[in-house]
């Protein structure tokens, strides 16, 4: 049975989509930083640990050079929480608000819901709810092909020829 993961499939959409609209010629790379966490059932509350790791995503951003950062925000609401609609926006709205508060552009965040109707399945095979998802982006003036041989900067790709 195929699986695929919701919040993986989308932000690798944007990013194909960001990338291609901003690169020139056929050489590409990917950059950002990405992050997915469950959170306890009918809970808005990020953990300290997701809260780490979305500003250290952040600072690892910064080193971007010249660019700034796009925020991309899902998050979602489980059919069985109470009100998974409310959830969702809530966890949204929790994560936009941190991400502006640890240095990101509000004009920069882009958020997206949804409701969850089955768990994801992890690498261990086990269910997992994946509520909630940021991914870091670079937004670059004239394309973000630059980047990808500047010895700052960590691809999450190659560089295609």
């Amino acid at each position: 049975m195929k699986k695929i993961k919701f919040f993986h499939g989308v932000a690798y959409c944007l990013l194909v989509l960001l990338f291609a609209s901003s690169v020139s010629g056929a050489s590409a790379c990917t950059i950002s930083e990405d992050m997915t966490s469950s959170l306890p059932l009918n809970s808005t509350e990020i953990s300290n640990s997701d809260r780490i790791n979305i500003a250290n995503m952040v600072l690892a951003a910064k080193q971007w050079p010249d660019v700034e950062i796009r925020g991309i925000v899902y998050a979602g609401g489980y059919i069985r929480e109470r009100n998974p609609k409310a959830m969702a926006a809530e966890r949204a709205a929790v994560l936009k608000r941190y991400l502006i508060q640890v240095g990101v552009k509000e004009s920069n965040i882009w958020v997206d819901t949804r409701i969850i109707k089955e768990p994801d399945v992890d690498d261990k095979g086990k269910a997992t709810l994946n509520q909630i998802s940021v991914s870091l982006v670079p937004i670059c003036e004239g394309g973000c092909g630059r980047l990808c041989n500047d010895p700052r900067v960590t691809p999450n790709s190659k560089v295609i020829n």
